[in-house]
């Protein structure tokens, strides 16, 4: 499907949900090319699936140093993603043209909602114009062409979604 100049001239806000997958890295360089074609706000986004995290996770007593320091782990890890998307944004766009536009990264820590259902309140809170992702993620089903996540954001979310192999 082709989407007519002045349809693209409309998106100021991109989403560049990150999960340090290599699609969702890949995604993120073509989510930047587009902000700097269309001079479009970024949001990078990275939700930690608390699900995902080892089992001695929910054995262990919030406030405990084991268990504060799984949650840390997969913060730093998250932050990391975030700041080299923002490095490559920096790069992409260059440093004069900062204030034109604008990129700030979020990190999501929902116990109650599936990773997908958080991509796309974030989006519909946002205002998003597009959500640009990988198709999959860190899972290991490497033989599934759109994973689950790509496809409850493809499903469900308000604006349009594209995806990155």
């Amino acid at each position: 499907m082709m989407i007519s100049k002045t349809r693209l001239k409309k998106i100021r806000k991109i989403m560049l949900p990150i999960d340090g997958s290599a699609t969702s890295m890949k995604a993120a360089r073509i989510g930047i090319s587009l902000s700097k074609k269309f001079r479009s706000d970024l949001i990078g986004l990275t939700v930690i699936d608390l699900m995902s995290l080892p089992y001695g996770y929910f054995l262990t007593q919030p406030g405990t140093r084991s268990h504060d320091n799984m949650l840390e782990e997969k913060r730093t890890e998250a932050k990391k993603w975030l700041d080299k998307i923002e490095r490559s944004m920096l790069e992409a766009v260059g440093e004069p043209q900062v204030g034109k536009v604008e990129f700030r990264s979020e990190i999501i820590e929902d116990p109650f909602s599936r990773v997908e259902s958080a991509i796309i309140n974030y989006a519909e809170s946002e205002g998003v114009d597009l959500i640009v992702m990988g198709t999959r993620g860190r899972s290991s089903f490497k033989r599934i062409l759109l994973g689950s996540v790509a496809s409850g954001v493809l499903s469900y979310a308000h604006c349009p979604v594209m995806t990155v192999r």
